[in-house]
């Protein structure tokens, strides 16, 4: 592959013109997400002050502040960071993964552990700003785009949506033909993989002369979900309004009335087709209520956010700069010769190990800090059920540990405990170049219930029979929630640790058939708080606190296990004192597929640092 020029002023012009889509996009959805109805949108509501709000593009503006601090070696590890220091949305996964982070837990096992939205929207709108700073660079796209979307859908087709969007975008900058770029999109996913699977239907269902309303019928029908959020049926509906449209308006407006998730299905094809078109291309009547202001929704906070589109692009190119050279793209960016792009053949090979990796499992490079030609790659495996140990349970951790660097090395991997936890033995390491060493650690944990509990594997290096170095890395253990389940025969009820807040009676119990189920258990506030509790279930549920009756719904519901948008009949919001609460809990199903999530959260009014915040010290099972 041969040295590309990109024109400066033409970089420009595509990333303003995706910015600028992606605001009247988001603006056109935003006011109609979640209508799962057919909708007949012909512009946008009224827009007294420009453009709305939209975490579409909010997010993105964290991410393009993560790349200013950290550089191109930006990883889900600082992604993590960034997002706990800047973004305090709730919303579905986003609340999953911020709680996950602020019990110590990093990328991947973060996004995955008891997240019950892994296969949802959140990260295939964050797309643009990892295919504006590697533009031509669909590889590299798709490879930042991962990286973003395991902090909250890790092991989830989120991940792959995002990586679908990055590599297109990027692909548009020497690429403009409709089709050919959806191929290349294409070659950034797992052919087996529900996203994919959605786009290859739509595609045929397009060439057989469906109409576009047909269409997404028969995407609901094949590829649909309940919950409207959910990223493969949005992915298809973006392609749809691409597909179908005849202009740009044409394209947005028949993406949004598909309805469902709006805001980023008429965002991110309009993100598309802005870069595309360029600026100039985009009709005055859709630029000129939006202009070029950047609106921040006030749950982001904490940095210096672009005023502009202007500035915002701006910075994009200042950071599409450092990660074309980092990288070695052989893209150069130039402002007095014009563009000029050797053949871009394709290149998806290269993050095709990025689809197998485990959403269970944590890497690290040491020594750490490192981002490329490591010494050593440490993978921490926790296994199914994730990183989540009971009060005096056993857990068994699986350590590897590879040379990566071009001598032989010889040390000890060791287990540092909380007091009154036992470990295996450290284990002697004597490695040549290339080779690996596998480690069955298992853990025990004291009798003393914790929300959660720090402990680090120790790296000693040894170096003519002394002690060289010694690398310590933290790492996180959840505390498990303790219940006492009972199922439909009653009898004696069966004490069990769940690894996160779902009643899993068919893993206690096996299939004990269709009837009702039945959990208790104690819950330790360890200050007077005001609550929301959550009891939210794909069927009959009913929650007593402290022998009085507060949930009682005995409809089936959508199942929504969200902070913020659980149904009303499946909460309740009280203000609870300091100490020991008694929790009962009945649903009504069949144990495979009975869902029942129980989740403590803060309620909308909240000091700081925004609502509906998981309260990671509430520990169940006291």
């Amino acid at each position: 592959m041969g040295m590309s020029i990109l024109n400066e002023q033409d970089y420009y012009r595509i990333v303003y013109g995706g910015w600028l889509g992606k605001n009247i996009g988001g603006t056109l959805g935003a006011p109609v997400e979640g209508k799962k109805e057919l909708l007949d949108l012909t512009f946008y509501p009224e827009l007294p002050d420009g453009p709305l709000e939209n975490d579409d593009l909010d997010l993105q503006l964290v991410w393009l502040h993560a790349l200013e601090q950290y550089g191109p070696g930006l990883t889900a590890r600082e992604l993590g960071k960034e997002w706990m220091e800047h973004v305090f949305f709730p919303f579905d996964e986003y609340g999953y993964a911020l709680s996950n982070l602020r019990r110590g837990l990093i990328p991947p096992v973060a996004g995955s552990f008891n997240n019950p939205f892994a296969d949802c929207m959140g990260s295939p709108i964050r797309s643009e700003i990892w295919a504006m700073t590697a533009p031509g660079a669909p590889e590299r796209a798709a490879y930042y785009a991962y990286q973003d979307a395991i902090v909250d859908h890790a092991g989830g087709e989120g991940v792959y949506g995002e990586m679908f969007f990055a590599a297109i975008e990027s692909a548009v900058f020497f690429e403009t033909d409709r089709d050919r770029l959806i191929e290349i999109g294409m070659c950034y996913i797992p052919a087996d993989c529900r996203t994919a699977k959605a786009l290859r239907d739509l595609i045929r269902w397009h060439q057989e002369g469906q109409s576009w309303t047909e269409a997404r019928e028969l995407i609901l029908e094949h590829h649909g979900s309940d919950n409207f959020t959910d990223a493969p049926q949005n992915i298809a509906f973006t392609i749809l309004g691409w597909l179908y449209g005849e202009n740009f308006e044409d394209a947005i407006l028949k993406a949004v009335n598909c309805g469902y998730d709006t805001d980023c299905t008429a965002a991110t094809l309009a993100a598309i087709l802005g870069m595309i078109l360029g600026p100039e291309g985009l009709p005055d009547k859709w630029v000129k209520p939006v202009g070029d202001r950047v609106v921040v929704s006030p749950p982001i906070k904490g940095f210096p956010a672009p005023k502009n589109l202007d500035e915002l692009t701006r910075r994009t190119i200042r950071m599409g700069k450092q990660i074309l050279a980092a990288w070695d793209t052989d893209i150069v960016v130039l402002a007095d010769r014009p563009t000029a792009w050797s053949d871009r053949g394709a290149q998806e090979h290269a993050v095709r190990e990025l689809w197998d990796r485990t959403a269970t499992a944590n890497l690290y490079l040491l020594p750490q800090g490192t981002m490329r030609d490591a010494d050593l790659e440490l993978v921490i495996e926790y296994g199914a059920e994730g990183p989540a140990i009971g009060a005096g349970g056993k857990k068994l951790l699986s350590v590897k540990l590879t040379n990566r660097s071009t001598v032989p090395l010889m040390g000890a991997l060791a287990l540092e405990l909380p007091e009154g936890w036992e470990s295996s033995s450290p284990l002697r390491v004597s490695l040549q170049p290339g080779d690996s060493t596998e480690w069955e650690a298992e853990v025990q944990a004291s009798a003393a219930p914790a929300s959660y509990h720090e402990l680090a594997i120790s790296w000693t290096r040894l170096h003519d029979g002394s002690v060289w170095s010694v690398e310590k890395v933290p790492f996180t253990l959840i505390g498990a929630s303790r219940w006492t389940v009972r199922g439909p025969a009653g009898g004696e009820g069966v004490p069990v640790d769940f690894p996160g807040n779902r009643l899993d009676w068919g893993k206690a119990l096996g299939n004990a058939g269709t009837g009702t189920y039945r959990a208790e258990t104690s819950m330790f506030l360890p200050s007077d708080r005001n609550i929301r509790l959550i009891a939210a279930a794909n069927g009959p549920v009913s929650m007593k606190l402290n022998g009085e009756t507060v949930v009682d719904c005995k409809e089936t519901l959508e199942f929504m296990p969200a902070y913020h948008r659980a149904p009303g009949q499946q909460l309740t919001e009280l203000r609870l004192t300091a100490g020991t609460h008694k929790i009962e809990v009945e649903a009504y199903g069949d144990a495979d597929s009975l869902q029942v999530f129980v989740l403590p959260v803060s309620q909308r009014e909240t000091e700081q640092p925004g609502p509906f915040y998981f309260y990671t010290d509430v520990i169940f099972g006291s």
